[in-house]
């Protein structure tokens, strides 16, 4: 599994942008505009994704790409921590990762993080939940989502239902973090076909799944730049209260006066 997009965000907010041994920048501005700014730092596995890697045989559960496995350092220190193992070991790694985060955060002032709906976007007010009727439209959703937030009602459903509910939640959430990954037109095909399975089994646990997406703006952090990104919102609603709506919707409609109506009656001649 590669290294999402999330956990590259925050081990370089971490880590401030600098080596975690010589603190040195990793991203070197520019000196003429046609230029673009380079950057020379390098995510480091301290234990590695293979057995045969830099300390690959060490005790590691859970995922090997994760940010907590990741150091972030300059090319000169990436080749000596992977070059002089015996020296850079799995716990000097973590000590070295961990003091240094400390320093950073300590020393290092930055403007606070401030996440916005983006002024140049739609209202979020305007934006409207829609239906989603199919597992494309679902992995169309998953593949934007930078951010999320799920929501369901409960109603009379049983703890074991809206638990199966949350496992849907769950796993939508991990499809989120490595939609990236997902490349080749066999698993595009494979994941929009567990998208499907994914709408029919929230069916079954009597639910109906809707959703919409709101650009949002993060400014602040270390990154001088304004981030844009989307967040996803996936609701899911019973499927018997969808009914209640439409009954309601249909029954309104009824009571509309005719062209040529008022609620008195025909107009007079």
């Amino acid at each position: 599994m590669a290294i999402t997009e999330k956990s590259t965000k925050i081990l370089w907010g971490r880590s401030g942008g600098l080596c975690t041994i010589c603190r040195v920048k990793l991203v070197i501005s520019n000196e003429v505009a046609a230029d673009d700014h380079s950057v020379i730092g390098e995510m480091a596995h301290i234990v590695a994704q293979s057995p045969d890697g830099p300390r690959g045989h060490a005790e590691f559960s859970g995922d090997r790409d994760h940010h907590s496995n990741l150091i972030l350092l300059c090319r000169v220190h990436h080749k000596v921590v992977d070059d002089q193992v015996n020296g850079w070991t799995v716990q000097r790694l973590q000590e070295q990762k961990a003091s240094h985060e400390k320093w950073v955060t300590e020393t290092l002032s930055f403007e606070p993080v401030r996440i916005r709906p983006d002024p140049e976007g739609e209202d979020p007010n305007t934006i409207l939940f829609y239906m989603i009727e199919s597992g494309n439209a679902l992995w169309g959703l998953v593949t934007a989502a930078w951010s999320h937030q799920f929501s369901h009602s409960e109603g009379d459903r049983t703890d074991e239902q809206i638990d199966s509910l949350m496992d849907l939640f769950d796993e939508l959430a991990d499809w989120m973090d490595i939609a990236h990954a997902v490349e080749t037109m066999r698993q595009q095909r494979d994941t929009r076909k567990r998208m499907q399975e994914i709408l029919e089994e929230s069916v079954e646990l009597g639910f109906l799944l809707y959703g919409r997406r709101i650009r949002m703006l993060m400014t602040g952090g270390v990154d001088p730049m304004p981030t844009k990104h989307w967040h996803v919102e996936i609701r899911a609603v019973r499927i018997e209260d969808f009914a209640a709506l439409v009954e309601e919707h249909l029954a309104a409609r009824e009571k509309e006066p005719l062209p040529g109506e008022t609620s008195a009656g025909p107009t007079p001649s």
